[in-house]
């Protein structure tokens, strides 16, 4: 029986090798496709060679984002966007419409009515699209939690009748008499959304005031409980340590100037006030690798849920905070749609607001009424530079982005990567932003330090090569190296290297893009900045971290810079897209400076994110 076993082993990791081989030369799948291949062939020895490779490529295309995948747009948006070099058009692809009829009568395919049956199988088709069944169940969720709660305004703490929800609104939010008399105040209508509906969604870019409405609607939620005489529960939520930081600064500081203004007394916002954010992960309750202690049946206690930086957080991850809310609890969403979606699979932002103009009059969606998208620009003012340079890069208009540069006005500039004396400057900015931290660290200044780390930053597209975050890394850290005297260096990390952590430890109560500096003070601390608070740990306690001279885009999301320096490769890449320039560029908090050549500038601009998913027609349904 044994040798049975052993051989049948054999001739399924022969026949998926096979199957797979021509992807795998070409790295299009890895040796988890293969394994997965291999496995589904020992449940399934009679699946046809076209259903392993939709097996194969399906589980690949969650590793670059997509939720499932569309059979006619394989090639472009996993073929190439894996392979060396791209394109591969020598690669045997199965015609379409045989492909379709194989998979209809495959042992690995389920359809939506028996894909939660037992055995359960691998793909479910649906619609046109082809997903692996965790990920068809995750979609399901999340637009079957939505739909649930379309139905009830719910009851509870902070819960009130239309009538008072507006006339504290109208308190918090009081009408500016410089507002156009014919135009709605959409800050305070997403507060009204907010604070009337059970799943709201408020939408907008840079400076549009998101994170001053959610401080209303914290404010409004908290009068309205008072009043009513029952204590409210409040959660704030960002997907990442840093994201959760910033939205307790720009919270905290809209509660003053609610206060000093005169609009509410501190005495009734105290507790609001000592508020802090968390991730997602540290408000559901993580337990290891994928579990967390909240869940249906055993729900996070709160009444109100605001998750800030939405366009960050994955599907799955989406689908258990909606799984892990009471039926009473109102949750209020909040993000760009424009930016970077998850590194892992999704485009949850961009499919909960819907399609351009649906958002606020279809009347077939469960979110039809309930999201607002700001528009009023407010951060860098709507008519700088780097508002216009963002606003062009956002419509793909890749001949107004050049032209902005060329101009050199205002806070955008552009270093090409031929230019010596530019490139020279700004890496001596780079350098001398780095040496203010040190210096400060050796001081003993923690607030100093903390402060001199987020002025510039550069924000690389990619790690390794030419204007990479290893690059930059290794140029800043040697250049404060002789900052530190001679008999205070060595130790790791060295006094004055700014750390962020990268991965979530709750040991030391620290997430996953938490950052600090390490600082003199009677001895050596990492001391560690959130939310405008600092608090010290010993540098052997930090777990897994990297130092902070420079940051790959990607994790620069939910963060501010008082100058953005956004270094390109030198060749293309896939990662080059859109809204990758787009989320760089509106880090800066004004300033902004793009290190790269016009060609890659312009095929980034050129080149929005196509990631498949399935929960925009789910959640907006064609009228």
């Amino acid at each position: 029986m044994s040798g049975a076993i052993g051989t049948h082993s054999t001739w399924s990791t022969a026949r998926a090798g096979s199957v797979l081989a021509e992807f795998l030369e070409q790295g299009v799948v890895g040796d988890f496709e293969l394994q997965l291949v291999t496995a589904a062939l020992r449940a399934a020895p009679t699946a046809s060679d076209s259903s392993l490779l939709a097996l194969g490529l399906a589980a690949r295309a969650t590793m670059l984002g997509h939720v499932c995948i569309d059979l006619g747009e394989v090639r472009s948006q996993i073929v190439a966007t894996m392979a060396e070099g791209g394109g591969l058009a020598d690669v045997r692809m199965p015609e379409r419409d045989a492909w379709e009829r194989e998979l209809a009568d495959s042992p690995l395919v389920a359809v939506p009515e028996s894909a939660m049956e037992a055995p359960l199988r691998p793909l479910v088709w649906d619609d046109g699209r082809l997903y692996l069944q965790r990920y068809w169940v995750f979609e399901q969720s999340v637009a079957g939690c939505i739909d649930e709660r379309y139905g009830s305004d719910g009851t509870g703490p902070g819960h009130a009748d239309l009538a008072r929800i507006e006339r504290v609104v109208g308190q918090v939010f009081p009408r500016d008499p410089q507002d156009v008399a014919d135009q709605p105040d959409l800050q305070r209508e997403a507060a009204l959304r907010a604070l009337r509906y059970p799943v709201t969604v408020i939408a907008g870019g840079p400076g549009t005031g998101k994170t001053h409405t959610i401080a209303g609607i914290l404010v409004a939620a908290q009068l309205i409980a008072a009043e009513a005489g029952e204590p409210i529960r409040v959660a704030m939520a960002a997907p990442t340590g840093k994201a959760a930081a910033r939205m307790q600064e720009a919270v905290l500081d809209r509660l003053v100037a609610l206060v000093d203004g005169g609009v509410v007394d501190g005495e009734s916002i105290a507790a609001l006030a000592e508020q802090r954010p968390t991730t997602i992960h540290q408000l559901l309750g993580a337990t290891g690798w994928s579990g967390f202690r909240h869940r249906r049946g055993v729900p996070v206690p709160h009444d109100l849920v605001v998750v800030d930086e939405t366009s960050m957080v994955s599907l799955p991850l989406l689908g258990r905070l909606l799984d892990a809310l009471r039926p009473t609890t109102r949750l209020v969403l909040v993000g760009d749609p424009f930016q970077l979606s998850s590194i892992e699979a999704g485009t949850v932002m961009a499919d909960l607001v819907g399609p351009t103009g649906w958002a606020g009059s279809h009347d077939g969606s469960p979110l039809a009424g309930r999201v607002t998208e700001l528009v009023r620009g407010h951060r860098f003012g709507s008519g700088t530079r780097t508002a216009a340079l963002a606003l062009a890069i956002r419509h793909g208009d890749g001949d107004s982005v050049m032209e902005i540069l060329r101009s050199g006005e205002g806070e955008v500039h552009w270093v090409e990567p031929d230019d010596r004396p530019g490139l020279a400057r700004i890496r001596g900015a780079a350098c001398a932003a780095a040496r203010e931290v040190v210096t400060s660290a050796v001081a003993g200044d923690e607030a100093g330090a903390l402060a001199a780390s987020s002025r510039l930053k550069v924000l690389a597209a990619v790690r390794r090569g030419p204007n990479g975050l290893d690059e930059w890394t290794d140029v800043i850290a040697d250049s404060v190296r002789d900052a530190v005297p001679v008999g205070l260096r060595g130790g790791w990390p060295a006094l004055g290297t700014p750390v962020m952590v990268t991965g979530n430890d709750p040991g030391n109560n620290l997430a996953n893009g938490d950052v600090g500096v390490v600082v003199l003070d009677d001895g050596r601390w990492v001391v560690m900045g959130t939310g405008g608070r600092t608090r010290r740990l010993a540098p052997a306690r930090l777990g897994a971290w990297e130092p902070w001279w420079a940051m790959t885009i990607h994790k620069s999301q939910g963060s501010e810079f008082t100058h953005a320096v956004v270094a390109l490769p030198a060749v293309d890449s896939p990662i080059l897209t859109r809204e990758l320039l787009y989320t760089a560029v509106t880090r800066g908090k004004p300033e902004v400076t793009i290190v790269g050549s016009e060609e890659i500038i312009r095929l980034a601009v050129d080149r929005p994110v196509a990631r498949a998913s399935g929960l925009r027609d789910r959640l907006w349904p064609a009228s």
